[in-house]
């Protein structure tokens, strides 16, 4: 029984370990994101997770382009407010990606961007006598084009990346309290497991 462990975790070793000399890589994972937002100039800021899958065609060993789905959770409230009168905000977002690797080794910093379209769901504030400034029980959901510089490092099969979401035009439609502008930003430190498939 041990033989057969050990054989199965070569056997995964030697599939992912080199995921970027393969010519298809496929990850997943998650990590933490330190959320922040702007509207109708007012600051809101939270902590929340996120979780992603992304696959890449690997042109040469060091450069790569695909494509990731992301989704991000986490309660958004302004300092002067207690974050518990807020639901979550959600914010997921379907991008196109590219990355560029230095070097080579089973040890491999990356940079790369990804540029797509982000749906940002709002939390709900629920105090028992809402100030209008804060109330965003009806704001519907809201699409934008964003983009997200990052670095990291490929390490075999695992992956470490710090991310910055930007996504800079938001406009939430609401008949009752007018359209509200708005920003968002997300900065992100991820870990990913990554598979190659399909020898070169």
């Amino acid at each position: 029984m041990k033989k057969l462990t050990f054989i199965l975790l070569l056997s995964i070793i030697s599939l992912t370990s080199f995921a970027q000399d393969k010519l298809i890589s496929v990850g997943f994972g998650g990590g933490i994101s330190g959320m922040y937002a702007k509207k109708n100039q007012t600051d809101y800021s939270g902590v929340g997770g996120n979780f992603f899958l992304n696959a890449y065609y690997n042109i040469t060993p060091k450069l790569s382009i695909g494509a990731e789905y992301e989704g991000t959770i986490g309660v958004l409230a302004p300092s002067k407010i207690d974050s518990k009168n807020f639901e979550a905000t959600a914010m997921r977002n379907i991008s196109g990606k590219v990355l560029y690797h230095f070097g080579e080794s089973s040890i491999r910093p990356f940079v790369g961007l990804g540029v797509g379209k982000y749906t940002i769901v709002p939390g709900k504030f629920n105090a028992a006598d809402p100030n209008p400034e804060f109330d965003v029980a009806n704001l519907p959901e809201a699409s934008s084009i964003g983009f997200s510089p990052e670095v990291g490092v490929d390490l075999g099969w695992f992956q470490l990346a710090a991310l910055y979401h930007i996504v800079p035009n938001l406009e939430f439609k609401n008949t009752e309290i007018g359209n509200v502008s708005a920003e968002y930003n997300s900065l992100e430190f991820r870990a990913a497991i990554n598979l190659g498939f399909i020898e070169r």
